[in-house]
């Protein structure tokens, strides 16, 4: 199978211009793809695009991706990230690439090209984490539900992994390695710890960063603790404590 014959077949695809081998296509209106062989001409990088195509941003991403081809097409990480991508008028901080498995960009219509594709998109460093900290079907996980890449005017949605207890809410986690979860998750975890005699609040960041939060009715207050480097817990008022998060988180 030829990469590139198969996309130069599809409906209404035209070259993309500035970028070697590269093309962009539009299925419906608001919805844009485009892709750029690889340099050894076998693999295909390719960004989409929900009602937020930016043409120069695109060529950037198309251009770092086969220039890092070798990097990306062999490090077999689920998820890669290249450092230090800027862009005018931007805040994104990588280019991210998902391996075939990660993304179903062609899965189902073109399914010997969905193994030679790799999703690239913009992303921020503390969307990801090492690869050791992904668990079972945690990349794909994170690419569908938190990393949003055809969003390309996103903010971060930093990595984040939880485990928590509410004694109150009957609410918590069974899975010893903890769920990815969504920041809004961890606020209104924290929240709710108040009063709550017996729960408890843990989480990691991209860092490896472990935190810990519990109601301790001794000392009638919230209780903060680092895990990672030890020390003792320590106080922290209910908006302090959600400020800290949320900067832990960066």
């Amino acid at each position: 199978m030829n990469p590139a014959d198969v996309i130069s077949g599809f409906p209404g695809v035209t070259v993309f211009e500035g970028v070697p081998d590269a093309w962009h296509w539009s299925p419906a209106p608001g919805l844009d793809f485009a892709a750029a062989l690889s340099p050894d001409g076998e693999h295909l990088f390719q960004v989409n695009a929900r009602d937020t195509y930016d043409q120069e941003l695109v060529g950037a991403l198309l251009v770092a991706a086969r220039e890092n081809s070798s990097r990306l097409l062999t490090d077999g990480v689920p998820l890669s990230t290249l450092p230090g991508f800027r862009h005018p008028g931007r805040g994104f901080e990588v280019v991210a690439a998902a391996r075939p498995g990660i993304h179903r960009y062609h899965e189902v219509q073109q399914p010997e090209l969905q193994k030679a594709t790799w999703a690239v998109f913009p992303g921020y460093e503390c969307e990801f984490a090492e690869p050791a900290r992904y668990f079972g079907d945690d990349a794909r996980k994170s690419f569908i539900k938190f990393l949003n890449p055809a969003d390309l005017d996103r903010g971060p949605n930093p990595f984040l992994r939880m485990w928590w207890n509410n004694t109150v809410t009957k609410a918590g986690t069974e899975e010893p390695g903890g769920i990815l979860a969504a920041t809004s998750t961890l606020y209104r975890e924290l929240e709710l710890l108040e009063g709550a005699q017996g729960s408890f609040v843990r989480y990691e960041n991209f860092r490896g960063e472990i935190y810990h939060v519990e109601w301790d009715a001794r000392r009638d207050a919230l209780t903060l603790q680092g895990t990672s480097g030890g020390g003792e817990p320590r106080d922290i008022e209910s908006a302090a404590l959600l400020s800290f998060a949320e900067n832990s988180l960066r």
